[in-house]
């Protein structure tokens, strides 16, 4: 028999109200001994129940309780919820008394462990829960409700469905013909083969941009020092996040912040001044400098436009052109940069003042503007490197299946093919995983969850 446990599901939030949660078989005797309600806690189902807390025979606080009676909860167990108002100190008090009658503290995502256990969630729609929670944008909490809701599980138990069928027809072979399948039965599952190829490969191609909706499009802030980057990062934040001084070489490493522009998650990077720098510490931040321009989405050159000899700029814009930098004029306050303005012709250029305020909201139209497109195929992205690997895992067998099809090769090797491609789908839904994967999975979740 499963153990009961608690925890802290949602800790107090505006107006003190805090909710704790029982699971398992003996959720219910014990909550009776936490919760006195009359009737008692559990005798009317469906029924929100107002009481007394009890802890250690004594009163100390009233609150609203609810059961949710297995398989229909959840966990798909015997699960109770009580709605506490109050301190942190009341709640803690709550939970070591339920452990006092027998339960023990929940470990980090055991309550939606137990629900995929107890089939109320796939592997997919689990590992969505943690994306809710983490969302930071409204593209990543929209993407995670779909996950959550079974879109992407929908998509891969079709691509299942679809296997099943092609390896059903080579088995057929297989059991009812002493020869191999005929050359058009051969072709027609390739056909089929193919299109489970195609919409596979469409699905691994949404994992960059799912990744960037979920964790955010980052965009890189380079230029020569003291051009106001980190000005700039702090205006386009929001918060003094950076050090800004009249110094050169403030910056010495990536500094990051996040926002949310029009429901896009960002994670704007300040980086190091590029110069010739004889500092260690220093030329090992521009290094870096480097390297983050690259892997970023969108570049920010930002010039100083008091500067009258804008070549290394020139220069610069030509060695990031692959990343189709925007030239960002800063410090208009000071001296309008029409005349170097035009060393960039060819290149988008915004025209700023970081300390003032003006052309920020142009900035970041052009920036959103910029970013890269959505793949999403109908509205189902991955988000997860686990994801990823299980389709290009089915998508290596069906290639190898394909290939041994259209050489004429024996049945029984296109049937091993097919099937560990089945296998890689089970895995990414959750019917195949070792503990440890499981483990590392559920690792993520906070406790109560």
């Amino acid at each position: 028999m499963e153990e009961t446990i608690v925890a802290i599901s949602s800790p107090p939030g505006e107006g003190g109200v805090g909710v704790i949660r029982l699971s398992g078989p003996q959720s219910i005797p014990i909550a009776q001994q936490l919760f006195l309600s009359t009737p008692p806690l559990g005798t009317r189902l469906r029924y929100v129940e107002y009481g007394k807390v009890s802890v250690g025979g004594q009163e100390i606080d009233t609150a609203l309780a609810w059961v949710f009676r297995a398989p229909r909860s959840y966990t798909g167990e015997d699960t109770v919820e009580i709605s506490c108002h109050g301190s942190t100190l009341i709640l803690e008090l709550v939970v070591n008394e339920a452990i006092k009658w027998g339960a023990r503290t929940a470990a980090p995502g055991e309550f939606t462990r137990r629900a995929f256990l107890h089939g109320q969630l796939d592997l997919l729609q689990a590992e969505a829960v943690v994306d809710l929670i983490q969302a930071s944008s409204e593209n990543g909490l929209e993407d995670a409700y779909s996950l959550a809701g079974g879109r992407l599980s929908e998509d891969v138990r079709a691509l299942k469905k679809s296997l099943v069928d092609s390896l059903a027809k080579v088995e057929v072979g297989l059991d009812f013909s002493e020869e191999d399948i005929d050359p058009i039965a051969r072709h027609h599952i390739v056909g089929e083969l193919e299109k489970i190829q195609r919409r596979a490969q469409q699905l691994v191609d949404s994992f960059t941009a799912g990744r960037r909706r979920m964790q955010g499009y980052l965009i890189a802030l380079v230029g020569r020092p003291n051009v106001g980057k980190s000005t700039l990062l702090n205006a386009l934040l929001g918060e003094d996040r950076a050090i800004v001084t009249d110094i050169p070489g403030t910056t010495r490493d990536l500094i990051e912040g996040r926002t949310t522009w029009k429901g896009r998650s960002i994670r704007l990077v300040d980086t190091a001044g590029l110069r010739a720098s004889p500092d260690p510490i220093e030329a090992e931040g521009i290094s870096r400098a480097k390297k983050i321009a690259d892997e970023a989405d969108l570049v920010l050159l930002v010039v100083d436009a008091m500067e009258n000899d804008v070549g290394r700029e020139v220069q610069l814009c030509h060695e990031l052109s692959h990343k189709q930098p925007i030239v960002v004029f800063n410090k208009i306050d000071q001296r309008s940069p029409a005349e170097n303005a035009s060393f960039f012709e060819g290149r988008t250029v915004v025209e700023i003042s970081a300390l003032t305020g003006v052309g920020l909201e142009q900035l970041k139209e052009v920036a959103l503007a910029s970013l890269p497109r959505d793949h999403s195929t109908g509205g189902v992205v991955l988000t997860r490197q686990r994801h990823r690997e299980c389709l290009l895992s089915m998508l290596e067998r069906t290639e190898s299946a394909v290939q041994l099809l259209d050489a004429g090769q024996p049945d029984e090797c296109v049937a091993v093919e097919l099937q560990e491609a089945l296998n890689s789908l089970g895995s990414l839904l959750g019917e195949r995983v070792d503990e440890d994967v499981l483990d590392a999975i559920f690792s993520e979740f906070c406790i109560g969850k």
